[in-house]
């Protein structure tokens, strides 16, 4: 805390009133503005240009969104370089560079919703699927940055950081109503309305939801007649809603999130009963923000922030034996629950100082005013766990940018974190940006994160005895090359090094092929090289090419083949063209992937993913309309299951269409 005191003394010294002057104000700027000029916010807590900010970034737009047929926050990310994504028909698991383990929550990705923490606080996850707290249809840009985070924003900022900033009235001075149909008896419906008053008043209205049927799956692991040959009929069906308001008015901001969805598992999770559509999940969360920004003397900048989540997850698996192991001619209902409220603050100041200086000071504070989790058979009755707990966390952080000289940047940033469970944590982040010539700049980086055991870590007895409460750790090395080749073209190299401290319940053991129950503290060892070609002229042709190469050393999963389940070569082309004709836009999406290795060390197969989207929005005024077909080529297509699943392969989605009608007044 007395860091913190020193600190904002150092912020508020008047040592240049007139240094507003001389430094762009980026807070005049329209979303628009900021998108042509290439301004970022997520990476330091205030606005700056892509090119100064210490990470490798990319930036997706609605219109991106739009051309290219995304629905879901999984589909948008798994179309960048570095990303990649697991699906076992439950949930979508997020990975990046080689790190993410199916079927954690996405709990090591930092998800920001307008610069509110959207990560809840029981698990310390988001979902990336159609659960995602905002619909894509209300999103204005998506801030990708890559890299851990936590000297500024703590837990769950490991491998990287999502900060969507969702659209405002002004933009919207109407109402918008959309429609969708898609393959599997899917449907959507939407209803946004926006606007801003004479006084400044900006506001925005908008609830979403959504249905799909599903289809039937085979699964050769169940290929007997007693489970139905293999076949799991009417088991994948899901539903969701969502609901976002906000106000804002001058420096204060009021934002509401609501997200509901119920999922339907056709996979027999956790050894339950084979083709019994009795198991689901269902997710419920709330989030209330209120914020505050404004401007102080000598060039400084005032943010402050309360934020009230609540978050509800209800389980039920089918079993035929009871919680003895004796056979029942029945089928018992496994339930499980969780329940969290958490309460958070924050103060952030920023000030501006002469030649190009940024230093930052900040605080938070958190209150897990319920964190509760149980389990029980219901016939016969048997409770097998139920964990009550309250913890808190306070955090300190400061973040300065010095110009060195003209070309040359040094950023450096740390925090402490001071938990209640397990006790502290302090992370720095390092920085030196150089552009020795013009539309040329090389960026050397190093970082520290971490993520705080989650809810059930810390209430399982296994995780008590052997890890006491452990967080994760890694710790980051990074080289990237950004080149500017004119006509609109840039191009971007990046070489990392990533040593990781891994907290996982869901790896196997070394003599068995199932699932071990046994924590596991594993040391992990990430490289790789990322290229990317990316062209976006206001009009014409654009696009992006990328290639990732990984490869993830898990001492304890693999040792002598040192693989992940991420695969080690990754290329991706996205390309946009007007249409002529009927259509503004055509969107093209060709993926490859390389094999990658399942959890029982066997491996899925390499596929070609060819997504194919059109979009008019000027043939009939007021009308938009898109189409899209994905998995195009039907690829079979096929990812690792989870420790949780007796399959050891997922098979995705073959040929699906999309079409989507959206009529604004």
């Amino acid at each position: 805390m007395a860091v913190l005191c020193l600190g904002i003394l150092i912020a508020i010294s008047p040592w240049s009133p007139a240094w507003a002057a001389e430094v762009p104000d980026y807070t005049v700027f329209s979303l628009e503005d900021l998108m042509e000029m290439n301004v970022v916010y997520g990476v330091s807590k205030h606005r700056q240009q892509a090119k100064e900010a210490p990470a490798s970034i990319t930036i997706i737009s609605q219109e991106d969104i739009r051309t290219y047929g995304y629905q879901t926050m999984a589909e948008v990310l798994n179309s960048l370089h570095g990303f990649f994504m697991t699906y076992d028909r439950n949930y979508h698991y997020v990975g990046l560079r080689g790190l993410g383990e199916p079927g954690d929550m996405n709990s090591r990705i930092l998800t920001l919703v307008d610069g509110i923490r959207a990560n809840e606080g029981s698990v310390g996850g988001v979902m990336m699927g159609n659960g995602f707290p905002v619909d894509l249809e209300l999103i204005d840009r998506i801030e990708v940055i890559r890299g851990p985070a936590s000297s500024l924003y703590g837990t769950n900022a490991m491998l990287g950081i999502v900060n969507v900033v969702t659209r405002e009235g002004y933009q919207l001075n109407g109402i918008e109503a959309q429609s969708g149909f898609s393959s599997y008896g899917g449907r959507r419906l939407r209803l946004t309305g926006g606007y801003e008053t004479s006084s400044g008043v900006d506001m925005l209205v908008s609830g979403s939801l959504g249905r799909i049927n599903g289809q039937d799956h085979y699964f050769q692991e169940f290929a007997a007649p007693e489970t139905n040959n293999g076949v799991f009929e009417d088991g994948d069906k899901e539903e969701w809603n969502n609901f976002l308001a906000k106000v804002l008015y001058r420096g204060l901001r009021f934002e509401a999130l609501y997200g509901w969805r119920l999922k339907h598992s056709p996979v027999a999770s956790s050894y339950s009963i084979f083709n019994d559509n009795s198991a689901k999940a269902q997710d419920t969360s709330w989030s209330l923000g209120l914020g505050y920004r404004r401007p102080l003397p000598w060039g400084m900048d005032l943010s402050t922030q309360i934020l009230y989540q609540r978050f509800k997850w209800d389980g039920e698996s089918p079993y035929g034996i009871d919680y003895e192991g004796n056979p029942l001619d029945y089928a018992d209902p496994y339930v499980d629950d969780f329940r969290g409220r958490k309460l958070t603050g924050n103060l952030d100041v920023t000030k501006r100082l002469p030649g190009d200086h940024v230093l930052a000071v900040g605080a938070e504070y958190a209150n897990h005013m319920q964190m509760d989790m149980s389990a029980r058979d219901q016939h016969p009755y048997h409770r097998w766990y139920d964990f009550k707990q309250s913890p808190e966390n306070w955090a300190v952080y400061g973040l300065s940018v010095f110009k060195i000289m003209p070309g040359l940047l040094l950023n450096l940033g740390v925090r402490h974190d001071q938990y209640t469970t397990f006790g502290g944590s302090t992370n720095p982040r390092f920085a030196l940006i150089t552009e020795p010539r013009s539309g040329t700049v090389f960026k050397a980086l190093y970082g520290k994160a971490f993520r705080a055991p989650d809810g059930y870590e810390i209430s399982s007895e296994e995780a008590n005895e052997q890890l006491a409460y452990t967080p994760e750790a890694i710790a980051t090395y990074e080289l990237i090359l950004e080149q500017e080749l004119g006509d609109d073209l840039n191009a971007t190299l990046s070489g990392y090094l990533y040593d990781y401290r891994l907290l996982d319940n869901g790896l196997l053991d070394d003599q068995s092929s199932l699932p071990s129950e046994e924590w596991i503290n594993d040391e992990t060892k990430a490289r790789g090289i990322e290229f990317e070609l990316a062209r976006q002229p206001r009009a014409g042709i654009r696009g992006r090419f990328s290639y990732s190469y990984n490869r993830t050393k898990e001492r304890l999963f693999n040792p002598r083949q040192g693989e992940s389940r991420a695969a080690p070569h990754v290329a991706r082309l996205n390309l946009s063209v007007p249409g002529g004709g009927i259509f503004d836009r055509v969107g093209l999406e060709v993926q490859y992937h390389s094999p990658r290795m399942t959890i029982r060390r066997h491996w899925a197969s390499h596929y070609y993913l060819v997504n194919l989207s059109v979009w008019n929005h000027s043939l009939v005024p007021h009308l938009e309309v898109r189409g899209s077909i994905t998995n195009l080529l039907n690829d079979a297509i096929a990812h690792p299951g989870t420790a949780r699943e007796i399959q050891d392969l997922i098979r995705q989605d073959g040929r699906s269409f999309r079409l989507s009608v959206t009529l604004t007044r």
